[in-house]
């Protein structure tokens, strides 16, 4: 136990002495606290879940970086140190912001990995946001999507297959349009970013890595693959690809 707790206590120190804290404001000055890694030209937004801040992503964040992804995670408006603003419930604004200043240090591709509340906010956004803006949207567990139909770029749904909005996660899906999108589902029924406290760990973060570093996507390919994953064969797949990287 004391192993793990200094592995856990390291891992997060070393995102910590990599990231520069930075704040900024939304169009409803609401006042944003984000931790901020620069790396290559494509940024990274992490959006955090009800249960959580911008220090929960653990290894994922890690990985991102070391992928030579920018990476950004922010507090929502009330979460930490940022603000409520003028509308208190508008957390798309908070990505927006972020979307604007990833743009201002010079990014040329930006993504959003949103677990959900994060999920709700990040798709919120991307109806709101410009074209091309932002590039592709992994969602995690996206119980509640306002416009589905309107989501922009490229799509990757993540869910436990028993969890209990299931049924509202792949309504969500089927609504969505193809840019094209896809559809994972893990045995369990761990929810968003709980998922990641799972020996299902591997696999998501897999997943997430291969999404944003995949440089083009064929809407055949993806629209026949949402099915629900085989934990030893993506587990094995997983382990020789890292490998080969």
């Amino acid at each position: 136990m004391v192993r793990i707790f200094l592995f856990v206590v390291a891992m997060f120190s070393s995102v910590n002495l990599l990231a520069k804290e930075v704040t900024f404001t939304t169009v409803d000055n609401a006042s944003i606290q984000a931790d901020l890694v620069l790396r290559g030209s494509e940024g990274v937004i992490l959006a955090h879940g009800a249960a959580f801040d911008k220090d929960s992503w653990g290894n994922i964040q890690t990985r991102l970086i070391d992928k030579d992804f920018t990476v950004l995670a922010l507090n929502f408006r009330g979460y930490g140190q940022s603000t409520l603003g003028d509308k208190p419930g508008a957390l798309y604004e908070d990505i927006l912001a972020a979307v604007l200043l990833l743009k201002e240090q010079g990014m040329t591709r930006i993504s959003i990995l949103g677990a959900s509340m994060g999920a709700t906010a990040a798709a919120e956004a991307s109806v709101e946001s410009e074209d091309k803006d932002i590039n592709r949207m992994i969602l995690l567990s996206p119980a509640f999507i306002a416009e589905p139909e309107k989501l922009k770029g490229y799509l990757l749904f993540i869910a436990s297959e028993e969890e209990a909005s299931i049924s509202a996660i792949k309504a969500n899906f089927d609504k969505a349009p193809n840019n094209p999108k896809a559809l994972e589902l893990l045995s369990g029924k761990e929810h968003a970013q709980y998922i990641f406290t799972t020996k299902q760990e591997s696999i998501i973060n897999h997943l997430i890595l291969t999404f944003f570093r995949k440089d083009s996507f064929i809407k055949k390919e993806v629209v026949e693959t949402p099915e629900v994953l085989k934990q030893e064969d993506t587990l094995k797949k997983s382990v020789a690809e890292q490998q080969d990287e």
